[in-house]
């Protein structure tokens, strides 16, 4: 059932989902801290918001943990999790300014905002 979920899932986003059958799987799911050796079922590499949500609505009704990665690292390896769904932020590095340039956003992904 949750193969078909990730099927369907992958055809709504800009992004991409990872599988343990994908050739990227075992480098997409390490993490900084070489001791955590977890296994999710899927990870999403979003592109955007809108995949963000997508891969949570997803999870939701497949009723799965959910660890979401940003562009640094966790020590305690909070970016992964078995057997649930890894929400990879990592590529999400755009940054914009407001129009009188004193508010400045940046993606999850980014590790600085420079």
């Amino acid at each position: 059932m949750r193969e078909e979920a990730y099927r369907n899932l992958s055809a709504k986003l800009r992004g991409s989902v990872i599988t343990p059958c994908s050739d990227e799987y075992e480098v997409a799911r390490r993490v900084y801290n070489g001791m955590i050796d977890c296994r999710p079922d899927a990870i999403v590499r979003c592109a955007d918001v809108a995949d963000v949500m997508t891969a949570v609505n997803c999870a939701r009704n497949e009723d799965v943990a959910v660890a979401v990665r940003g562009g640094g690292h966790n020590g305690a390896g909070l970016g992964v999790c078995d057997r649930g769904l890894v929400i990879d932020l990592s590529s999400m590095k755009e940054r914009s300014a407001s129009r009188s340039g004193h508010e400045h956003y940046t993606g999850r992904g980014r590790l600085h905002a420079g």
